[in-house]
């Protein structure tokens, strides 16, 4: 099975139409055989970026390259990003809950309603003192549902709001970005997650998913316009 970055020979992206709330769009030829064997980062010049006509989103981790996942369709605070036919994840603010096709990548997370990020986001977007709560339990699924292979774990963790640090975005915006630091535990392994949040969105988030990847950075390549209202 192709994975997100390691994709089959043959990626041909034919037009796909708009319908309902689906922002289904086709990717860049070039920017898919960039990503085909694995073996590089896909890094686009802020030219390309500026150019690039889609809502899409940088994503690697600490065993495959980055490559370019173009977003799909939207559903509240919801993003599902693909690369290629069958390779999805779903994001929230930043973080990955679902995907399909991605081994190694979360198939489930329970409670996310509830991930205090939410709130934390809004906090320093609007600049109100409301109390954010500090902790978060979730359970996160991994494996292959078709092969019967599926691993269950509790993840428990606490939060913080970091300092404000510069942060260029990859379409060469110069952005002063707020640090949401997301520390917990899960088995016997402990982390640190780091998310940078500016005018109530998330454009770069380093998180753990699994021991199969380790940690995934998901970055925001081109902005979804429904985010900058």
């Amino acid at each position: 099975m192709a994975t997100l970055f390691r994709m089959g020979l043959v990626v041909t992206f034919s037009a796909l139409l708009l319908s309902g709330c689906s922002a289904r769009v086709k990717n860049v030829a070039d920017t898919a055989k960039t990503a085909l064997f694995g073996h590089q980062d896909v890094v686009l010049t802020t030219e390309q970026v500026n150019d690039y006509p889609y809502a899409a989103a940088y994503i690697k981790t600490d065993h495959f390259p980055q490559a370019v996942a173009v977003l799909d369709r939207v559903s509240d605070q919801q993003r599902v990003y693909r690369t290629g036919a069958e390779e999805s994840i779903t994001v929230r603010l930043g973080r990955i809950l679902t995907s399909s096709g991605v081994p190694g990548m979360p198939l489930y997370t329970s409670n996310w309603q509830s991930d205090p990020l939410a709130c934390h986001v809004q906090q320093q977007h609007m600049g109100t003192r409301q109390l954010c709560p500090r902790h978060w339990q979730r359970d996160v699924e991994v494996g292959n549902y078709g092969e019967n292979d599926v691993t269950r774990q509790t993840v428990q963790s606490s939060f913080m709001v970091g300092e404000k640090q510069s942060y260029q975005h990859p379409d060469g915006t110069d952005l002063t970005v707020t640090t949401i630091i997301e520390r917990g535990s899960v088995a016997d392994h402990s982390f640190e997650n780091q998310f940078y949040t500016v005018a109530g969105r998330v454009v770069y988030a380093r998180q753990w998913v699994s021991p199969k990847i380790g940690y995934a950075i998901w970055r925001e390549m081109k902005p979804f316009s429904g985010d900058l209202n």
